[in-house]
Formats: C-alpha cells, sequence, structure tokens
C-alpha cells in the first residue's frame, strides 16, 4: 500500500469518525430537548395541580373535620396509605378505602356514625340500612359521602368526601381518580350520581 492509498484511508476514517460524532451529538441534543421539554410539562402540570388545588381549599367547607381531612390529601398518589391501612398488602381499587380512612381520622368509625368499607356498594348499603341515604339529584350536606354509578347500570363504581355544594354545582374530593387524590365537581342533577351517604354528626 503506497503513501496516497494510506492517506485516503485514513481520510475516510475521519470522515466516519466525524460522522459518528454529529450523530452523537443529535442523539444527545434530542434526548436534552425532550428532558427540557418533559421538565417543562411537569411545571406547568404542578402549576394547574397547584390552582385546583387552590380551588378545591376555596371551595370546600374545612370546618367539617371530614372535609378538612380529604383536601389534606390532595395530591396522594397509589393510595398506599389508604389500602394498607385497610390491612391489604396490595394495592386495590382505593376509592373506599380512602372514604373510610377519612372516617376514621374523624372517629366515625368508632362511634358507629360511619361504616368501614372497601366495596362502594357495602358502603351505600350501610347509609340506606341506616336511612341516611338522599338519592341522586338531592342535595348533600359537605362531608356527606357521594357515591357514582358511572355506567347507570344499577352497580356503584366509585365514591369521593362531598367539600362543598355551591348553585347548582356539589364539590368533591375522591380517592383513587386516575391513582390520585383529586379535586372534582359535578353538576347537583348529573345522572352518574346515584346517591349520598349523609354523616350524621
Amino acid at each position: 500500500m503506497n503513501d496516497d492509498e494510506i492517506r485516503a484511508q485514513i481520510r475516510a476514517r475521519k470522515k466516519r469518525d466525524a460522522f459518528r460524532r454529529r450523530c452523537i451529538a443529535a442523539v444527545i441534543s434530542v434526548l436534552l430537548a425532550a428532558n427540557i421539554g418533559l421538565g417543562l410539562g411537569r411545571l406547568a402540570g404542578s402549576g394547574l395541580y397547584s390552582a385546583t388545588t387552590r380551588e378545591a381549599v376555596s371551595t370546600a367547607d374545612t370546618d367539617v373535620p371530614m372535609v378538612d381531612t380529604a383536601v389534606s390529601q390532595l395530591g396522594n398518589e397509589g393510595g398506599e396509605p389508604y389500602w394498607s391501612w385497610y390491612d391489604f398488602d396490595y394495592r386495590v381499587e382505593w376509592c373506599a378505602c380512602f372514604a373510610s380512612w377519612c372516617e376514621d381520622r374523624c372517629g366515625l368509625l368508632e362511634s358507629g356514625k360511619a361504616p368501614k368499607f372497601a366495596m362502594v356498594g357495602d358502603g351505600a348499603s350501610w347509609f340506606e340500612n341506616k336511612d341516611q341515604w338522599i338519592k341522586g339529584g338531592g342535595t348533600p350536606s359537605s362531608g356527606d359521602l357521594i357515591f357514582f354509578d358511572w355506567d347507570r347500570d344499577g352497580v356503584l363504581d366509585h365514591v369521593g368526601v362531598v367539600t362543598a355544594v355551591i348553585d347548582d354545582l356539589v364539590f368533591t374530593v375522591e380517592g383513587n381518580s386516575s391513582d390520585l387524590c383529586r379535586q372534582k365537581r359535578y353538576a347537583v342533577s348529573d345522572p352518574v350520581i346515584s346517591g349520598y351517604g349523609h354523616i350524621v354528626s
């Protein structure tokens, strides 16, 4: 191999190395941009969540222990404090565990004023049997439990805590709403609301 061929090979290798470095740099740039975008997205989401939390606090009747307890849990993800308190050693659908946990923190289980339940339908049945059931379309009180039947098939699917009723809106804090404790609101007339468990103080 003569000198010209050797120099040609060296030039070709340098070109390949330069191309490889440019490709690596491009990949790193894309990854950095994605991480920055993710960070900005998280920041925006955090701001939105903070605004939602402020709305929850501003509309919640925090003089009611059940409401104060539920609002204090906004943002919890995964529900581990609630389903583990119920003695599950694995994650379950935890909206009812959350409601029962709130009741327990307020002394309502010990006093017999509210039920401990992990199945949504069991909680509703307890209130019905105690004549403390308000049918959907009625007006609950702050601190009552709200029960939902998403498909309107007679099988209850979800439960939360009523934090306030303002005009024709009912505000809630719900455990296991997309695996979070969230503030929500509904029209009082919303047909997915099966009814309310009224907690007698």
